[in-house]
């Protein structure tokens, strides 16, 4: 029996968040009530506070299981083929983490930045969040650059070179929601363009990329 209720609590639960992406992605966070996400869900106003103490907490639960399939599509690198072709390996990695953006609608992603942007606990708490996966993806980059630095042509500072390839992604990512007109696999292509811009050059001839 007990199983059962953790099982129907647990269905309630990812129920109630569900209901509380829709209508973030439709109304904003700032519109959006409480009371509505419940009436959605089909639980009463009191049970949801049973489950999330505040609309901000709401949503920081939602963000946090996103990331976590986030972190998973960066494969551990320290189990990585370091004979493999860098530049397929980076950009393989890129787009599984850009797989993620499409789960949700961008107006969902684009409330999301927007409340990162505050200044109260539940902000705060979410750019830490993103912050950790950040963190994860400068590592794996830093990591397979190091581990394949007989190839390049120049000398490659990792850290920098991680720092560029992030700052790309971010920009293609930003740029993917707030344009209704571009596709998933538009954004990726994309992303895989601007990864292969930057290691242009830099690779000694007839080694992988």
């Amino acid at each position: 029996m007990a199983g059962l209720r953790e099982d129907k609590k647990r269905q309630t639960q990812l129920n109630i968040m569900e209901s509380a992406k829709n209508i973030f992605s439709q109304k904003g966070f700032e519109t959006a009530s409480m009371a509505e996400i419940a009436k959605d869900a089909g639980v009463g106003t009191g049970t949801i506070y049973n489950y999330f103490p505040s609309k901000g907490a709401l949503l920081l639960r939602i963000f946090t299981e996103e990331a976590g399939g986030m972190k998973e599509a960066l494969q551990d690198p320290f189990s990585s083929d370091e004979s493999g072709d860098l530049v397929e390996s980076v950009i393989g990695a890129m787009q599984g983490f850009a797989e993620f953006f499409q789960h949700y609608p961008k107006a969902f992603w684009r409330e999301l930045f927007h409340v990162m942007t505050g200044e109260v606990e539940e902000s705060i708490r979410l750019r830490q969040g993103l912050f950790g996966i950040d963190e994860e993806m400068m590592k794996w980059v830093m990591y397979m650059i190091e581990s394949h630095s007989d190839c390049f042509a120049v000398e490659i500072d990792p850290e920098e070179a991680a720092y560029a390839i992030y700052s790309a992604a971010m920009s293609d990512t930003m740029f993917y929601m707030y344009n209704e007109e571009m596709d998933l696999e538009a954004y990726k292509e994309q992303l895989s363009r601007h990864i292969r811009f930057l290691f242009a050059g830099k690779i000694k001839p007839g080694k992988k990329e």
